[in-house]
């Protein structure tokens, strides 16, 4: 994941940098401007509803959807924080469980 995301945010040596929230008279000072959400899918093949019918722990199923290419909540924030759309403050607020 972090080469890609150095692949795709970095600068020409993959220097990846994170946007920082500035405020201005258009956002009311607070760095922000409307809702952004952060997603994450889990798309259900084959292996996976084997797993989850013979009650597979939660760790194995993690695994195998990571495997598969699923997106973590996290992950996809972090991607946002990389494109400039929000910072990781807001990301690790909207992250924690």
């Amino acid at each position: 994941m972090i080469t890609r995301w150095r692949r795709e945010y970095g600068d020409s040596e993959g220097r990846l940098r994170a946007w920082r929230r500035h405020g201005c008279t258009h956002c009311a000072g607070s760095g922000y401007h409307r809702r952004l959400g952060v997603h994450e899918l889990l798309i259900a093949d084959e292996r996976l509803r084997l797993m989850i019918h013979r009650r597979a722990p939660v760790s194995e199923l993690l695994a195998a959807a990571l495997a598969g290419g699923m997106v973590t909540l996290r992950q996809d924030g972090i991607e946002k924080v990389l494109a400039g759309l929000t910072d990781l403050p807001e990301v690790i607020a909207a992250t924690n469980a």
